[in-house]
């Protein structure tokens, strides 16, 4: 089932000049219990001549689907690799406050490796965190994000 943002994704390949927002709209049933998706995500207003037709939207989602799903898991993996990399700033800046250059040089090296994961062979469908240097083990993520590998559910 395509999303808000793969659907964004695939109507900006054929119109790279509209802006979702202003010249078109898109949207998802969504259950107000759960906050899953109930149904594919549907243009829900265009604002220029020319709208697409249910199965020009179809043909556009064909052709253009997985690039779209991969983009959008790539968005949020780099999402979730500047939340942690904010998170190693925080490490780093405590280590050199407190004089150990040690720990330093290790959440350095963490640092570089969080830059990196957008080069990992499978980003951004099958890809892993690196690990939090096993010296730091009071620094992990502090929301309960785990360091497994992400992969892709849609």
């Amino acid at each position: 089932m395509i999303t808000h943002d793969e659907l964004i994704f695939c109507l900006q390949q054929k119109y790279p000049n509209l802006a979702h927002g202003v010249d078109f709209w898109v949207g998802q049933e969504m259950s107000r219990d759960s906050g899953e998706q109930l149904a594919p995500a549907r243009i829900i207003a265009w604002h220029v001549e020319g709208q697409p037709t249910d199965e020009d939207v179809a043909s556009l989602v064909e052709q253009y689907g997985e690039a779209a799903t991969a983009h959008v898991l790539g968005q949020r993996a780099r999402e979730e690799r500047d939340r942690r990399l904010e998170q190693a700033d925080a490490m780093f800046y405590k280590a050199m406050d407190s004089g150990d250059a040690t720990k330093a040089q290790l959440v350095g090296k963490y640092r570089q490796a969080l830059r990196e994961v957008p080069d990992q062979p499978g980003f951004p469908v099958d890809f892993t965190w690196p690990d939090i240097p096993d010296a730091l083990p009071d620094q992990s993520p502090s929301n309960g994000q785990n360091t497994e590998t992400q992969t892709s559910d849609t």
